[in-house]
This record gives structure tokens, sequence and C-alpha cells, in this order.
């Protein structure tokens, strides 16, 4: 049996206000949906046996109805072709409350849809495999619970275990998220060895274990993970072997540090220049100067450093001045604080006959009084 493993899909996520030219959305939501469609079309190109998906579907409990739309078109093509799919929930999905409802209730009402998603434990049999679900669970005893409710059945062949969560046995893999499902060592729990054991929740292709795999997530929803290659996994049950396919995902780039120290705003900016290859093209660009001495820290323009990246998708920048006591940063915005814009505007001010230490002292002094 064939298993195509994909997960962290967060259909609905929306960031930096920049539009789709041809579709009018979002344009990181249509990224979303466009990842998520090399997925669909690889399905119907390698012809899996069954699909798995691994949670986190949806970025939200309460997904819009486009994202809804796109979900759902597809499941009914998987659907239609006789291909079964089984999908579990994740901690984006899982409503806080559970009188909110479930996505996951519509979703399941498709044929050849397997969906685990009520904070508790269900198996599928397809063929003569079972497929043994625990999706997020919002409490720790659900979790206990639903591991206590695996039951294993002599006549199935195979057994492939999904859930979503952090790994936490000799190592941690998660997140880092307020709300995530802490997950034991499966096997070790539950004194059973499975043919697989599919992970989802940890944006990162990763094998915790010859059987049990991140198969990472479609797209990348912070810069933390641009390191991170975006995709799935085909599986096979019979020989164990693993295929990882890389999808196309909008660049997600950190550029080396710049050391700032002893340097003017002029300097930085013929630096920066050196930075700005072809590769950032529309790329999301995070941007580090650090050891900027105050008075250089006072004279670089924002928007200078947006025009020297102007062929990037988004700059995320932090600048991080030396103030001789501490560091300060200053990071993701145009506009910084009044205090802050007003010293920058007073440095670039060359009337002679101004006292600027006097204007600048009593300007603070009105700004911090009244700045909210």
């Amino acid at each position: 049996m064939n298993l195509l493993h994909f997960s962290d899909t967060h259909l609905g996520y929306s960031e930096y206000s920049k539009i789709d030219p041809t579709t009018g959305i979002n344009q990181r939501e249509q990224d979303f949906y466009d990842a998520w469609q090399q997925v669909i079309n690889a399905v119907f190109r390698l012809k899996p046996d069954v699909v798995l998906h691994t949670g986190d579907l949806f970025h939200t409990p309460r997904p819009s109805n486009r994202a809804i739309r796109v979900a759902l078109e597809s499941i009914q093509k998987i659907s239609d072709a006789g291909i079964p799919i089984v999908i579990i929930s994740g901690n984006h999905e899982t409503p806080r409350i559970k009188a909110t409802g479930s996505i996951f209730e519509s979703i399941s009402l498709f044929t050849n849809v397997y969906a685990a998603f009520d904070s508790k434990y269900e198996r599928f049999r397809i063929g003569d495999c079972d497929f043994h679900c625990v999706p997020h669970c919002s409490l720790t005893e659900e979790l206990e619970k639903a591991f206590q409710s695996v039951r294993i059945l002599k006549d199935a062949s195979k057994n492939v275990f999904l859930t979503h969560g952090a790994w936490t046995g000799r190592q941690y893999f998660g997140m880092g998220e307020f709300n995530e499902q802490r997950l034991p060592d499966i096997e070790k729990e539950l004194g059973f060895k499975f043919d697989y054991i599919a992970l989802g929740h940890y944006h990162k292709k990763l094998d915790v274990k010859n059987n049990a795999t991140y198969c990472g997530s479609t797209e990348r929803t912070s810069l933390n993970e641009h390191g991170n290659s975006t995709g799935f996994l085909m599986v096979d049950l019979e020989t164990g072997s693993k295929n990882y396919f890389q999808i196309k995902s909008r660049p997600m780039i950190k550029l080396p540090v710049v050391d700032c120290k002893g340097k003017t705003a002029r300097n930085i900016y013929d630096e920066l220049h050196n930075l700005a290859t072809p590769a950032l093209d529309q790329a999301i660009v995070y941007l580090i100067l650090e050891h900027i001495e105050e008075n250089t820290f006072l004279k670089i323009d924002i928007r200078e450093l947006d025009h020297i990246f102007s062929s990037v998708f988004y700059l995320q920048k932090s600048l991080i001045r030396e103030t001789g006591e501490r560091n300060q940063i200053v990071s993701n915005s145009k506009i910084e604080s009044l205090a802050v814009e007003f010293e920058r505007y007073l440095a670039t001010v060359n009337e002679n006959e101004i006292n600027r230490d006097k204007l600048r002292d009593m300007g603070l002094s009105y700004l911090t009084r009244f700045e909210i």
C-alpha cells in the first residue's frame, strides 16, 4: 500500500496586506492555496492508495468561505476518484469551545473521507489496513484517554498511526505554540510497533524514528522557518521506503547579520546594496542591523532600506542600536515612535541657527507627555 502524507496546509492564512493581481485576494493567502493545489495535482499524478493529512488543514477554527471552498473542492475530487483520504484536526482548527462545532463535521460527510476531529481516538479500516487516529486534544485528560482507547486488531495486515503535536520522546520537536499537544514516544506508550507513524504540527520534514516522520508544511507561516523546505511524502508500507517531494513556495530568506559598528548611514546603505541581489526578488526577507551607533541610528532612513530592497515581497527589519548601557531593538516598522522619528528629523536639519539640543529636549518632553 502506498500512502501520500501531507500536513499543515494552513488554508486561509493571510499576512502583509499585499494583493494578488490575478485573484484579487491577499497574496500570502493565495500562496497557501497554490501550495495546496500542487499537492492535490500530485495526488492524481502519483495515484496513492490512501492520502493522509495530519492536521492544520485550516489556519483557524472558523475558516473563511473561500478557504472552505478550496479545501472541499479538492477533497471532493479525490473522493470522486475513489481515493480514500484520512484526515485529522490540528491545534489551529480545533475550536476552544466544543459548542462552536467543527468544519470537519462537514468534511466527514464525503464518501471515501475518514475524519478524526472530536478530541478522541478513531480507527478506520481501509482495505486490510487499520488507520489509528489521535487528533489534537484540547485537554491533557482527553489525550490520555485517546491513547488508552487505542485498540490493535489481529486481522489488520498493516497499522498506521496519525497524530498532530510536538514529539517529546528523547528530543522535543514543537512549534512553541501555547496550545500545542505534547506527544509521548507513541510505540513506547502503547507497546506496539506500527508500520508507519504519520506526524503533523512540526513545519519541517523530519524522521523522529525510522517509521515515524513529520512531513513538514506546504508553506511557511513564520520567518523562523526560513531554512525549511516545503513538500509531502510518499510512503510504501510494504518496503518502508519514504520519498520526499519538494514543492514550490515563496522564498523566505534570512540575510547575514550586518555589523554596523563604526559605520555611517551611507556605509550601511552601500553594504546593503551588495546584499540586494536578484535572488531576493519576491522573497520574504529578514534583515538585521546590529551594533548601530546612536548618531548613525538617528540618521538611518527606513524608507531608504525599503527602497534598496524594493524587489522583495516583504522586508522584516530589526535595527539594534548601541546605547552605551544596553541594546534596543526596533523591528517591523516603517515609521518608528514619534520620539525616534523626531530625533531622526532633527539630525537631517542643516539650519545652523537652531539650538538643536534645546529643541530636541523640548520636543521630546512634549512627545513623551502626550504620546499614547
